[in-house]
């Protein structure tokens, strides 16, 4: 009996350690993305498909995937036991989306554009049991010669 109480013991501190250095890495993550969205706010990002420019276009693509830790898996499990919202892939949805529209903001960049025309993002989800989520995010971007 006290060999299994050690090992649950052993387990909640292995999940707790893991689930706190997988906390610290998505935050680091949501910081970067911070700071990057703030060096980028400059091009425009539009879903209309059509507008009346002269400006040359240049189709622009992202694509981002990204997995969650084992221990938001397994609270993820848990919850779903019980029903209602998955935060923990919420999160993780949600930083692949900001990465993918980073990435595309940067391409552009890239090209010297500063508006992007048509963004359409798409989301698969990817792995054994959906462990990683990919997100392609492309549009038009337009380059003025003016």
């Amino acid at each position: 009996m006290s060999g299994l109480i050690f090992q649950i013991i052993l387990f909640l501190i292995l999940f707790s350690v893991g689930w706190t250095f997988g906390r610290h890495i998505e935050q680091k993550h949501l910081r970067e993305l911070d700071e990057k969205e703030k060096l980028f706010a400059h091009i425009r990002i539009d879903t209309n498909r059509f507008t009346e420019t002269s400006a040359n276009g240049q189709l622009v693509s992202s694509n981002v995937v990204i997995s969650h830790d084992y221990f938001k898996y397994v609270l993820a499990n848990i919850q779903n036991f019980f029903g209602g919202r998955l935060t923990s892939y919420e999160s993780v949805v949600e930083r692949a989306r900001r990465e993918a529209m980073l990435r595309l903001k940067q391409e552009a960049d890239r090209i010297g554009a500063n508006h992007i025309m048509g963004v359409r993002l798409s989301t698969t989800e990817l792995g054994m049991q959906g462990r990683m989520v990919e997100v392609f995010a492309y549009g038009t971007a337009i380059i003025n010669t003016h």
